[in-house]
């Protein structure tokens, strides 16, 4: 009993002082050490990112477009400041998957090319939130506030189609093991002359996944009630609605919504992109004109250019016939991996939707260099000078690796979409999608 009353004896206000001391002490060190760990992770994350994005986006801005010295160094100095800082700590080689791409990376880079002969270079990419990888400030304010967007109707879907805690943990047990974190938004921005134009990308198709809510009812319902503006929508969505009559079923068709963060009132979009598991050229005319309630010359026109290249796009003989029913057998054959995507553009009082067709190259390419030569096919056609042999595929290999045109190396798939679109204002409009894979050495 003495040895335990002796444990017990109340301490000396010296001994009960230095005893604090020691604890304050302590826990100032682990603060201490907590910080410098949050710090050094905050910098690893810098480091790997900036390894993985800063020299493809570098590249770009030099073989793509015509951008000034000066204006290449805006978009990297905004790239430095905004963005790399909000991507995230350094992720572990076996939980390192973004839910933006096929291959998993956090960030897509996509050169634009037209027959006005003008190219340009944007990419999208996954911010971190707050409650992730120490992340304390909200990135969309502070991105916001740079480029000046307008998050009016923003904030709308925001409240809409933010994924809850709830849905992340249900979605987390149905995504790859792989996957890092169940993102809220994709931010794309557009890079014209030394100003970046800021877009956002929310996934509807997330409370049909968790909650059934179908994510086309969702996003029509809001787009209509959106302010400013919304009701103006409304004849452009009464002729989606006229045609497309698996809207509104189970599963839906609306998977992810687009919209331009600059003032509705000086021209927003909206995008609603679809997969509708079909890849036909009957599918394609369909969706073109609206189901035949769009044939002025125009669109029509487009759909002959558009069919002169499919082979190529589809990865099939430039002397195969085939009729409007055939169906290309896609690489991944599952229930949620399409064949071709579409998108249908609203703008403010604009009764007729435009449509825009996504090709996914990566389900019908087994590499990128296979990609890079079809669509150096594709641009011959046009008469652009990415067409010119070897043209297209060296601006592949210095952005993004040799080793990805390289087909005796086996890499990730890098290219993901192409993007088809005509009008008379800039003839044909093409947009290839290119992700760099993360690369861990």
């Amino acid at each position: 009993m003495a040895s335990t009353l002796e444990h017990l004896t109340p301490e000396t206000p010296t001994a009960a002082m230095d005893h604090r001391e020691a604890l304050q002490s302590t826990g100032e060190r682990r603060v201490e050490n907590n910080e410098h760990s949050d710090l050094k992770a905050k910098e690893d994350g810098i480091a790997f990112w900036t390894k993985h994005t800063k020299p493809v986006l570098a590249s770009l801005l030099k073989s793509v477009g015509d951008y000034t010295p000066e204006q290449q160094d805006a978009h990297l100095e905004f790239l430095d400041n905004y963005i790399i800082p909000t991507m995230g700590h350094a992720p572990e080689k076996d939980r390192a998957r973004s839910l933006l791409t096929p291959n998993g990376s956090p960030f897509e880079t996509s050169l634009n090319n037209s027959d006005s002969g003008k190219s340009y270079v944007r990419f999208c990419y996954e911010p971190v939130f707050p409650g992730s990888d120490g992340v304390t400030e909200d990135p969309i304010l502070i991105i916001a506030e740079k480029t000046g967007a307008d998050l009016r109707w923003f904030n709308q879907f925001a409240a809409e189609f933010y994924p809850s805690g709830e849905d992340a943990v249900i979605l987390a047990e149905k995504m790859p093991k792989d996957t890092i974190r169940i993102p809220k938004v994709f931010l794309a921005f557009d890079l014209k002359e030394d100003n970046q134009t800021m877009k956002a990308y929310f996934y509807p198709v997330i409370k049909w996944m968790t909650a059934k809510k179908n994510s086309d009812s969702a996003g029509f319902d809001l787009i209509r009630r959106l302010d400013p503006l919304g009701p103006s929508f409304g004849p452009a969505i009464d002729m989606i609605e006229k045609y497309q009559t698996k809207l509104y079923q189970d599963p839906p068709l609306t998977v992810v919504i687009g919209i331009d963060c600059i003032s509705p009132e000086e021209g927003a979009r909206v995008k609603i992109y679809i997969e509708p598991q079909s890849n036909t050229w009957e599918a394609v005319v369909q969706h073109v004109t609206l189901g035949g309630q769009v044939k002025d010359k125009t669109t029509m026109e487009g759909l002959a250019v558009l069919r002169d290249m499919w082979h190529i796009l589809i990865n099939e003989p430039e002397d195969k016939e085939f009729d409007e029913k055939f169906s290309k057998k896609i690489l991944e054959d599952k229930p949620d991996v399409s064949g071709a995507c579409f998108s249908w553009e609203l703008k403010p009082g604009q009764d007729v939707p435009e449509v825009k067709i996504y090709v996914p190259l990566n389900q019908y390419f087994k590499n990128d260099k296979d990609a890079a030569e079809a669509m150096e096919k594709v641009f011959r056609k046009r008469g652009w000078t990415w067409g010119i042999e070897g043209t297209y595929k060296k601006i592949v290999s210095d952005a993004y690796g040799s080793d990805v045109v390289d087909d005796t190396v086996e890499t990730p798939t890098e290219h993901t979409f192409v993007s088809f679109n005509f009008s008379q204002k800039k003839g044909v409009y093409m947009t290839t999608y290119v992700a760099p894979f993360v690369r861990f050495s």
